[in-house]
């Protein structure tokens, strides 16, 4: 038995269970890398660190390494049963931990963006050869082509140029028009994020000497068993095919609620970022009682948000534990609800100047890799059908059913059952995540000690 079991050992996850211990809870976190960090700061107690971002990084690491609490590394959470079970597989065996209270702390994922060709080999998101390059030093022997918008995109374009990386250009799907429309929240968002933009700038001059293709709406890519060329088409019509050996794409990210989810907490639709989110007080605090939320699983703020987020959340346990007053809770977390406040307000800047793209999706491209299930299989299965949604689609077409359990298909299928029906992306709904959240095996389940 513990006291809170914390999911994620990211920035959140891990200022939540300092927080935490700090008050005398005792605290497992498990995370299903093999060191703490979260994606931004992954192996940062081996790569070299580099600006102020890194070293709070690697201090909040080490802090959290000498905290006391228990931290089980690459251990996968597959279940949460009435909010006081979490199931979970680790060195091959499943296992129950009983707490009273879980923080999920799960980060955020990259929004899937299909179209033709994705699923070839070759095709990868811009976050996962982030990883790489920050895990394994490795830097594509090719030059790169990178698809899609956002700062991930600029940051690693820079990162990778900065390692000795070629790029051989970019096909930007930012819509014209998006900074003049976005600057009326400079001043608001100056307030918090005036580092981060002018961090941005030398990234932008770097993407400006290289090949960028501007507003595409549209990308194909083909090859023989391998991505070898990419055909786009651009807002006015241009048409274009390069060669290409390498494609790497982003359009943003959103919260990772497979966790939330399936753990029956309520979820709205977040009109911004074109995305689910849970519903949760501002102590992360969602509608089932045991649960809360901190980080970019609750919504997607940035790491520095996420580490206010997670001791907000460590604050609301701490109340609902009866271990703290609300008026101590209140006075604890002003400053840090005005840096998640202000946080908001540049990361709507962000979202004006970099909105999801959502490319055309023709019926051709494949919606779930997993199962192979194309747009044009979801379309004819639900068209005139208006009681199918997400779920209907799943169970027509086998869309959601592969190793990924929906969280690349998911957004998609939300959209198209939008799109057909002719409904709002909110009334379109997701997928009904069921437990086990990741794929496990008969002897792992087999191995379950409900005692243990």
């Amino acid at each position: 038995m513990t006291d809170v079991v914390v999911v994620g050992a990211g920035p959140a996850g891990m200022s939540a269970a300092l927080e935490l211990r700090a008050r005398g809870f005792e605290v497992t976190v498990v995370d299903d890398q093999p060191a703490p960090g979260g994606r931004i700061f992954a192996a940062i107690e081996t790569r070299a660190v580099h600006g102020a971002e890194d070293r709070s990084g690697f201090e909040l690491v080490r802090r959290f390494r000498e905290s006391g609490g228990t931290y089980l590394s690459e251990a996968e959470v597959w279940q949460i049963e009435q909010g006081t079970r979490v199931f979970l597989t680790s060195e091959g065996r499943a296992r129950v931990l009983d707490c009273r209270f879980v923080l999920l702390a799960s980060g955020a994922q990259e929004r899937p963006m299909p179209f033709p060709g994705w699923e070839l080999p070759g095709v990868m998101t811009v976050g996962a050869a982030q990883i790489l390059l920050k895990t394994a030093r490795q830097v594509p022997d090719h030059p790169v082509w990178l698809a899609g918008t956002g700062p991930l995109l600029l940051l690693y374009a820079h990162q990778l140029l900065a390692a000795g990386g070629k790029i051989a250009g970019i096909l930007d799907t930012t819509p014209p028009g998006t900074a003049l429309a976005s600057a009326s929240r400079l001043p608001a968002a100056l307030r918090y994020g005036w580092r981060d933009l002018l961090r941005g700038l030398p990234w932008l001059a770097e993407v400006a000497r290289l090949q960028v293709i501007r507003n595409v709406t549209s990308i194909e890519a083909s090859g023989s068993g391998r991505l070898e060329r990419l055909s786009y088409v651009t807002r006015r019509g241009r048409k274009g095919e390069v060669e290409a050996r390498l494609l790497l794409i982003h359009d943003g990210v959103v919260p990772a609620v497979h966790g939330t989810l399936a753990a029956g907490c309520e979820h709205r639709w977040n009109a911004w970022q074109r995305c689910f989110e849970p519903v949760a007080d501002k102590y992360g605090r969602s509608s089932v009682p045991s649960i809360f939320v901190a980080g970019d699983g609750a919504s997607v703020l940035g790491a520095r948000a996420a580490v206010c987020t997670g001791k907000l959340a460590a604050l609301g346990i701490a109340v609902a534990a009866g271990s703290l007053s609300h008026d101590e809770a209140e006075a604890a977390g002003v400053p840090l609800l005005r840096k998640v406040s202000a946080a908001r307000d540049f990361r709507r800047l962000i979202d004006s100047l970099y909105p999801p793209v959502e490319l055309a999706i023709p019926d051709g491209a494949l919606i779930c890799r997993c199962e192979e299930v194309t747009a044009g299989d979801i379309r004819a299965a639900i068209a005139g059908r208006p009681s199918l949604g997400p779920d209907g689609a799943k169970i027509a077409t086998r869309a959601g059913m592969g190793p990924c359990q929906g969280r690349q298909c998911g957004p998609s299928l939300n959209r198209v059952v939008s799109e057909v029906h002719g409904v709002e992306r909110a009334d379109a709904g997701f997928l009904r995540i069921r437990p086990p959240l990741k794929p496990l095996t008969l002897a792992e389940l087999a191995a379950l000690d409900a005692g243990s």
